[in-house]
């Protein structure tokens, strides 16, 4: 019995070992290839924001300038946005901003408070020398930081045109569950990369319309093993609740034009979805909501319905 017991306590050493070492293998693995890959990949330009690397890409001319910024966990903002910006171009200067912990972007310690995020999106846009008022173009939870950055410097925001965008009351209905800081170390090992790359989830819609690139997919795979579940996005998510309670039962600025792209699909989720934005209107005659079929990356699939009526939108409202 004692000998069997023996050998059972160096089978499971041994198993202990090895997963050890692979978990070792898989995170050196991670490291390295993640700056390989940074390299070999990056798209647009890097500039200075507090003394970490963010990432910029800046397309197009014309008077107006459009702002796009990104969704929660959106792994490549560049690359998630690429065929809109592409379109817009022909219009307007277009601006595509990684928040710290995306895409290209370093990671940092600073807080994801609202106020951060608007301050880091302000000397983005000073560093790249573009020049304002902006037409901010928010999708997902960049439109609570959006409203923010409209109430706080109104002088530097013309328009908001937000992609299915939050607002701050949806928490005060369903609050963001907290996720687990120790999730970070599924990117620190780099078992997201290995889960990524071992087992392809199902096609998530995103290339539906062809819109995209191999090179671009190829990016959006690649950030999401760099990005996902990283300290600076998991702290992102943690802030929600917090981000957007500072916000409860406020409206947009009577004088900014709005323009709201609502998901047919995230209508039929979530019977408040469209309640809820109506509650922040306070001027009709220059607040605008359009809903668009599709779900809620609506840019991924609906790229030319929003251009188009972006055109239409500015041409009517904006001097």
């Amino acid at each position: 019995m004692k000998k069997i017991l023996k050998m059972s306590g160096k089978v499971l050493l041994w198993v202990l070992g090895i997963i050890v070492g692979l978990v070792l293998i898989s995170a050196l693995t991670h490291q390295v290839l993640k700056s390989f890959e940074k390299n070999k990949y990056e798209i647009g330009q890097s500039i200075n924001i507090n003394g970490k690397k963010m990432q910029a890409y800046v397309t197009g001319s014309g008077e107006k300038t459009i702002v796009l910024l990104s969704g929660l966990g959106t792994a490549s903002p560049i690359a998630d946005f690429m065929p809109l910006a592409e379109r817009l171009s022909s219009n307007y200067k277009v601006v595509i901003l990684e928040y710290f912990g995306y895409g290209f972007s370093d990671t940092t310690r600073e807080g994801r408070s609202t106020k951060n995020i608007v301050n880091e999106i302000r000397l983005a846009l000073k560093e790249l020398n573009v020049q304002g008022p902006y037409i901010l173009m928010p999708h997902s939870i960049s439109g609570v930081y959006a409203m923010y950055y409209a109430i706080n410097y109104p002088k530097e925001v013309e328009a908001i045109i937000g992609i299915d965008v939050s607002v701050p009351n949806q928490t005060k209905i369903n609050k963001d569950p907290d996720m687990s800081p120790y999730l970070t170390l599924l990117n620190t090992f780099g078992i997201v990369r290995d889960v990524t790359y071992l087992f392809p989830i199902a096609d998530d819609g995103m290339n539906k319309n062809n819109y995209y690139s191999a090179d671009q997919l190829q990016l959006k795979k690649m950030a999401t093993a760099w990005n996902s579940l990283n300290a600076t996005v998991i702290n992102e998510f943690n802030m929600v609740n917090e981000n957007t309670t500072e916000l409860y039962d406020v409206k947009y600025p009577k004088e900014l034009p709005v323009l709201t792209f609502l998901s047919k699909a995230s209508m039929e989720d979530d019977e408040e979805w469209l309640p809820l934005h109506k509650e922040v209107i306070s001027n009709p005659s220059i607040q605008k909501m359009e809903t668009l079929e599709g779900g809620h990356y609506l840019h991924w699939t609906n790229a030319n319905e929003i251009v188009e009526m972006t055109k239409d939108f500015i041409s009517k409202y904006l001097k």
